[in-house]
């Protein structure tokens, strides 16, 4: 799998919840920022982002990136934080726009801090941290990619990618649902997809 990772985790949290806490209302709107100014903040400072693994039965959906960072490279679903977003607002909203699922959160599996040597704008070096959600998909569950994907596969949570973080992650999956053992199939079902002309929002 393209795109090594040397993970920096932080302390690992497999059963407890998101804590959001807020004074007030916080900011709404949760508008995006302009580009130009995106990219000096990715050259400054760590961005805040969510991730979730979502799983049906023993396998963890992955899907192909077609953008950096990880581009060529299979992933979970995720992205950054809208300013005045809740945590658990933003792992639903981003995981099901990538992966065209209804999805129900079950759990956090970690904090985690990643740097990547690329990014999706411009030559910037990209440094997240990510609090990483695990969510259930419905046992006939099919996937839908949105354009910055053009690949999945359903991934048994046993069975190493060779990624350090996804390992990790996967791990922590399988010892929170009670999933044992390692698949000695060393083949994947990996289907190509249509991207999604609807993506949620």
């Amino acid at each position: 799998m393209p795109g090594p990772l040397n993970p920096v985790q932080s302390d690992a949290l497999p059963a407890a919840p998101a804590l959001d806490w807020r004074d007030g209302q916080g900011a709404g709107g949760h508008d995006w920022i302009p580009e130009e100014l995106y990219r000096e903040v990715l050259e400054r400072m760590p961005v805040v982002c969510v991730d979730t693994l979502v799983v049906r039965g023993g396998a963890a959906l992955l899907t192909r990136r077609t953008q950096e960072p990880q581009a060529g490279s299979l992933w979970l679903q995720g992205g950054r934080m809208r300013k005045g977003e809740q945590l658990t607002a933003a792992a639903v909203r981003t995981a099901e726009q990538e992966s065209g699922l209804t999805l129900t959160l079950s759990g956090v599996l970690g904090t985690f801090s990643t740097v990547f040597d690329a990014s999706a704008h411009g030559d910037s070096s990209t440094h997240t941290v990510n609090v990483t959600f695990l969510a259930v998909a419905e046992p006939d569950a099919r996937p839908r990619v949105d354009s910055t994907h053009d690949h999945f596969v359903w991934w048994p949570l046993a069975k190493p990618t060779g990624n350090a973080y996804l390992d990790q992650i996967l791990a922590l999956a399988a010892r929170q649902l009670g999933v044992s053992g390692r698949s000695h199939d060393g083949t994947a079902d990996v289907r190509s997809t249509e991207p999604s002309r609807e993506v949620r929002r």
